[in-house]
């Protein structure tokens, strides 16, 4: 997916957690009026796989893409 919109991974799945929390909210508020399955948990997971993916992407793509063998 991050390939298709030209941008990080760790921003890609930024993006694309929240969109699934947002989902998951609305969901749940329209059927039960309450929010249900968000908790703090969750949010801290939503932003923090990301931005880990974004460091360690920082710090080892490069290295990694050339012991593969990958052009950019």
């Amino acid at each position: 997916m991050a390939d298709c919109i030209h941008r990080s991974v760790g921003f890609t799945k930024n993006c694309f957690d929240v969109l699934n929390v947002t989902i998951t909210i609305v969901i749940s508020l329209v059927c039960t009026g309450r929010l249900h399955g968000i908790g703090i948990g969750t949010v801290l997971a939503v932003i923090l796989v990301g931005r880990t993916i974004a460091v360690f992407n920082h710090f080892t793509k490069e290295k990694l893409t050339a012991l593969a063998g990958i052009k950019e």
